[in-house]
């Protein structure tokens, strides 16, 4: 017996295996189970005939977020041309052949916003200066634990709330910015990447259009499963063990304390 504390995690995705290096870097004996074969979740891949598929997300979001992570681990994700800036981010079809690509290029942005709807591209920069909700978002909604309801349910947050645009729908919310339907569109289907719909959804998500046009997006060399494969690297590394093919049934508890971990051996 090492004396050092022991703790399981169900789910070899990025966020199980990145939260697996920070239980063994503070001291924890790690296990991770998954029920798939490989790691990686729904940020996996597909390989096949000598071409590689990514299954889940196909470009890097909010760099600033996977930067602290890596660096906290000692990962140098972000040198040697391993990641490559996108100034085309995707491009946006519609019914009637009008196309949208989003680019972190503003004049390339400009052309095409004025082209569609005469002064929509000052409109778009105020909308993008939403960027600011992402920023409180992330500060004190998204990066924060709330250990109990009176944490989150206090007078103090309400004001936060407020700022967060969480009373009002997203697309209701952009109609402030774009009469055509296309922009509107355009500045808000952001929402599936979460299964949401803008029109039920809050305008606190018109943070992922704003973050992604501030920040930028980004492509890792070898898809998104680089990430994987980066963070899997430093988990091996460290001590933590992966058992794959090991679907979680249950956790048995007692009170506040979980005992066991059962297995779904089907």
């Amino acid at each position: 017996m090492t004396g050092k504390k022991s703790a399981v995690i169900i789910g070899a995705g990025i966020g199980g295996i990145a939260t697996a290096v920070y239980l063994v870097k503070n001291g924890y004996n790690v296990t991770v189970f998954e029920k798939n074969s490989v790691p990686g979740g729904r940020c996996g891949q597909l390989i096949r005939d000598g071409h590689r598929f990514d299954l889940g997300a196909t470009m890097l979001m909010m760099p600033g977020i996977y930067r602290e992570v890596f660096e906290s681990f000692g990962i140098p994700f972000f040198e040697n041309k391993e990641i490559k800036p996108l100034e085309d981010l995707y491009k946006i079809y519609f019914d009637n052949n009008d196309v949208i690509a989003f680019s972190t290029d503003k004049e390339k942005m400009k052309i095409q916003h004025e082209k569609i709807e005469p002064g929509s591209y000052a409109k778009s920069q105020k909308y993008v200066s939403g960027y600011e909700i992402f920023q409180i978002g992330i500060n004190k909604l998204i990066g924060r634990n709330f250990d109990n309801i009176f944490q989150f349910a206090n007078f103090r947050n309400v004001g936060m709330l407020i700022k967060l645009k969480t009373y009002i729908s997203n697309y209701r919310y952009v109609k402030k910015f774009f009469q055509n339907y296309h922009l509107r569109m355009a500045y808000t289907f952001q929402n599936i990447y979460v299964g949401q719909s803008p029109f039920d959804s809050p305008a606190l998500f018109s943070m992922v259009p704003a973050a992604e046009l501030t920040e930028g997006s980004f492509f890792p060399m070898g898809g998104m499963y680089a990430i994987v494969e980066k963070l899997l690297s430093a988990a091996q590394s460290s001590g933590v063990r992966f058992h794959y093919n090991k679907p979680a049934k249950n956790i048995r508890v007692t009170g506040k304390k979980a005992l066991s971990l059962k297995m779904d051996l089907k």
